[in-house]
């Protein structure tokens, strides 16, 4: 079931998309950002990677308007350096909708909403192993002329993992910019995220053929 969420630091990004099951390195240099690492490294550790919406840049310093679906996760690794500068570590678990901002007297912007429910097909977990299956067939022949992707794709096959997690793990590697990465983020029903990749892999597919 979807899960409020009653207070949720955000991190907004102007040319980042945060999918669930992947992860962010971040270096984190802002004095309001350097603040939110430390407020959440004291509490859960949680925090969502809202992209900034185009025009971002005249209101940078102040709240430009966000995508209201992003991407949460928990910072696993953290850095600190001497300057005050620090690298972390975000590890994506899901995607929530933001429906507003809490006033807080924070430099960095808190935001409140609900959690998203993937919806599987309706033949359930068989049905979406079986695409899953098929996904994996196609990333393998559509990424053959790009070793490195095709390699982690393998990778992912090898360690079988659960459906949902490989194909967001898919999506991060083939998805070409911020954009298809926010439209991929924002579709509820699994059936339409696998549709998406593959309507892209069948276009790569041809590609390679045609230059064949």
């Amino acid at each position: 079931l979807e899960t409020a969420c009653e207070a949720m630091p955000l991190f907004p990004l102007p040319g980042a998309v945060f999918l669930p099951h992947t992860m962010l390195p971040l270096h984190v240099f802002e004095e309001r950002y350097r603040d939110l690492i430390e407020d959440t490294l004291a509490a859960d550790g949680y925090l969502a990677i809202p992209r900034l919406r185009p025009g971002w840049e005249a209101d940078y310093d102040g709240s430009p308007p966000l995508f209201s679906v992003a991407g949460f996760g928990r910072i696993i690794r953290h850095q600190k350096l001497p300057d005050g500068r620090s690298n972390v570590l975000i590890l994506g678990l899901g995607r929530m909708s933001i429906a507003g901002e809490l006033p807080t007297d924070t430099r960095y912007r808190i935001g409140f909403g609900k959690m998203l429910r993937d919806s599987i097909p309706l033949g359930g977990p068989t049905q979406l192993e079986a695409h899953a299956r098929r996904l994996q067939v196609m990333a393998g022949q559509a990424l053959a002329s790009r070793p490195k992707a095709a390699e982690r794709v393998f990778k992912l096959i090898e360690h079988q993992p659960e459906p949902i997690p490989f194909i967001n793990a898919v999506a991060h590697l083939v998805l070409p910019d911020v954009e298809a990465r926010q439209q991929f983020l924002e579709l509820d029903q699994v059936d339409a995220r696998i549709e998406a990749l593959e309507d892209l892999l069948a276009g790569n597919i041809v590609q390679q053929g045609a230059h064949a």
